[in-house]
This record gives C-alpha cells, sequence and structure tokens, in this order.
C-alpha cells in the first residue's frame, strides 16, 4: 500500500485564494450551536417544511429572493467544501443572519436532521470555529459564520423541494417529495481537526465513520483483506463537489462473499451516513441497500488511528460512500487532530431526481 504524504493537504495550501473574499468573520459565538430541540415533533418531511414555513416567515422578500431558488436551478450544483475564502456559495449565510432568523435556521435543522446528523452538524461547525483560532483563519476565513443556507423549489406538501447548508468540510443537499425525505445526496461531511477541545467542551467528529469502517476490514479473513485491498490513498475523495454524475470502478470484496456477521458490520458502517436522516426515512433508506447488499463492495486502505493516510470505499447499485483520512492538518493549531472529508451518493438519485 502506498500513501501519499499531506497529499490532500498540499493541494489545499497551494490552490489559490482570490476566488471568492467572503464577509469577514472574527465571532465563533454562534458554537456551540444551540442544543437538538424539536419544535413541531420529530424530524421528517412534514416537520421540515413547518420549520422551513416559519424560518421564511423570518425574511424579506428581497432576503429571501438571495437563498430561495428555482428546484432545478444549476447553481445548486456549485456547492464545495473549501475554505469560504476559496468559493462563492449559493444562499444567505450564518453570519448574515440575525438572532431570531439564526434560531429559526437551527429549528430548522433539527426539523429536518436525525439527533445524530444535527450533532455531526455541530460538530463540524465547532472544529471551523477551533480553527478560527489559528495563524491563517483570516487567510482561509476559517469562521463558524460562513456556513450558508439555500432552499431550492417552494416548500410544498406535494411538490418536490430541497434545501442546501455547507461551508467548510460540509455540504448537505436533502430532497423533500410530499412526506418523504427522498434524498441525502450528494452529501460531503468532513472535519479538521476530528478530536478537540473548544471552550471546555470535548469534540470528536468523523473519527466514529473511520472505525466502523476498521470493524468491517479487521472482521475479514486474510484472503478476503487482500481482495479488500483499495490501493494507495487517493489525494481526495473522488466523487466530491464538482463531480456529479462520476461513478468510480467498481473495487474491494462483494458483500455476497462476506458472512453474516461481516455483512452486519457493513450495514452498520453504512449506517453512520445514512442516520444523519431522521428516523423514518433513514429505515427506509437502510431497508433499500440491505436488499442490494449483495451487489455492494467494500475497499478499505489504512489503519484505524486517527491521523494516519485512510481511504474507504462502499459502492453499489444505489450508494457510494467515500472516507478518506488525510494523515495531515492544514491548521496548525489542528496538527495530530485529524482531518476527514467523507462523501454520500446515491448515483440514481443525486439532488432528488
Amino acid at each position: 500500500m502506498r500513501f501519499p504524504a499531506f497529499a490532500a493537504v498540499t493541494i489545499l495550501l497551494v490552490s489559490p485564494l482570490a476566488a471568492h473574499d467572503a464577509p469577514e468573520q472574527k465571532s465563533h459565538s454562534v458554537v456551540p450551536i444551540p442544543d437538538y430541540w424539536q419544535p413541531y415533533g420529530d424530524a421528517s418531511a412534514k416537520t421540515a417544511l413547518q420549520a422551513a414555513t416559519e424560518q421564511l416567515s423570518q425574511f424579506s422578500d428581497a432576503e429571501t429572493a438571495r437563498f430561495v431558488f428555482d428546484f432545478d436551478a444549476d447553481i445548486r450544483q456549485t456547492w464545495s467544501n473549501l475554505p469560504a475564502a476559496m468559493v462563492e456559495r449559493a444562499g444567505i449565510s450564518v453570519g448574515e443572519m440575525d438572532a431570531d432568523q439564526r434560531s429559526s435556521l437551527f429549528h430548522f435543522l433539527a426539523s429536518a436532521l436525525s439527533k445524530d446528523g444535527y450533532e455531526r452538524v455541530a460538530g463540524i461547525m465547532a472544529a471551523e470555529a477551533f480553527l478560527n483560532h489559528d495563524a491563517r483563519a483570516d487567510r482561509f476565513q476559517w469562521s463558524p459564520e460562513n456556513y450558508w443556507f439555500a432552499i431550492y423549489g417552494e416548500p410544498s406538501s406535494h411538490d418536490l423541494w430541497g434545501w442546501q447548508f455547507g461551508g467548510h468540510h460540509l455540504g448537505l443537499n436533502v430532497s423533500i417529495s410530499g412526506d418523504e425525505i427522498k434524498s441525502l445526496s450528494p452529501s460531503f461531511i468532513g472535519t479538521e481537526p476530528s478530536s478537540f477541545t473548544l471552550d471546555g467542551i470535548d469534540y470528536e467528529v468523523g473519527f466514529d465513520m473511520h472505525q466502523a469502517g476498521f470493524a468491517v476490514f479487521s472482521a475479514l479473513d486474510g484472503e478476503q483483506q487482500a481482495i479488500a485491498d483499495a490501493g494507495a490513498v487517493p489525494d481526495n475523495v473522488l466523487t466530491g463537489p464538482g463531480k456529479d454524475g462520476v461513478v468510480p470502478p467498481v473495487i474491494g470484496l462483494e458483500a455476497s462473499k462476506m458472512s453474516i456477521e461481516q455483512k452486519n458490520l457493513l450495514k452498520r458502517a453504512i449506517r453512520h451516513w445514512v442516520s444523519i436522516l431522521p428516523e423514518a426515512a433513514a429505515e427506509r433508506r437502510m431497508a433499500e441497500l440491505n436488499a442490494e447488499l449483495g451487489s455492494i463492495n467494500f475497499a478499505w486502505t489504512g489503519s484505524d488511528e486517527l491521523n494516519t493516510p485512510t481511504y474507504m470505499r462502499i459502492q453499489g447499485p444505489s450508494v457510494i460512500i467515500e472516507l478518506l483520512s488525510t494523515g495531515g492538518n492544514v491548521g496548525s493549531n489542528a496538527s495530530g487532530g485529524g482531518h476527514y472529508h467523507t462523501m454520500y451518493r446515491n448515483p440514481k438519485s443525486d439532488y432528488g431526481r
């Protein structure tokens, strides 16, 4: 196995930073974000609609025109995981919202995501607040206020609509139809650092996904591990932002050649991404993936250690999950704390199409 030393980090360091001048943010008062609280009941398509309707009432027509777009607007595909200084985002940023608007945003996220999904968002934003203390924070515009929200289509109980929330190391794209959450694809879940303490609160983001993948690999016998070997750790995930429609070659071990115990570990690993959705939607999605489990492949290279180059790919007819541990850090204050890029895609239903 060959490991590119700090490859993903190097790419980020040499990328031009003149692409976008985001609003400069100095505060990280938004972190910690409010605790998970569901003002409209258990998270679902119905509560997401209620929360979106209430949220929109907090903004003027001129303001909503900045973050509500047609469902199929091309701008929907311009999301990114890069820092705010490098890419212009669609929508309205957390830093541009007043206190009531910000509160309604977090009510919406709690109404549209599971507790696990909401807390992953909280951890990623906390990591950004941690990077805000780094010497290069101004250069990269690392700030938890630099996360953007947008709605695609008109929130409705019968028509297809969607929403997007993201910034550095985060890109959630969710599509809803009637009373059903249809798709989480494509979505990027990452972080730098992964394990850290901020304002007396301990955070761990992404490492559980890493450990879940390693649990699958370590349960394989020697012959299975040889087949599951993913080879060299890539510079970045292959299906990330700007890669819509990309379906990488299938590699690794077919789940049809796994034992029942190994298959259960694979399903447990997959659930770490699917469980970002509210419970009912997550269960529907897991049932779909269980039905095609024999056609899903698992590939792994790397170790179970936090800050080492590691790559995992889980791929089947309607799912692509990638996990990359870069094995290095961009922020000097994050050194040794881990750096993850992960992707979840359903190539049959990107953006709910």
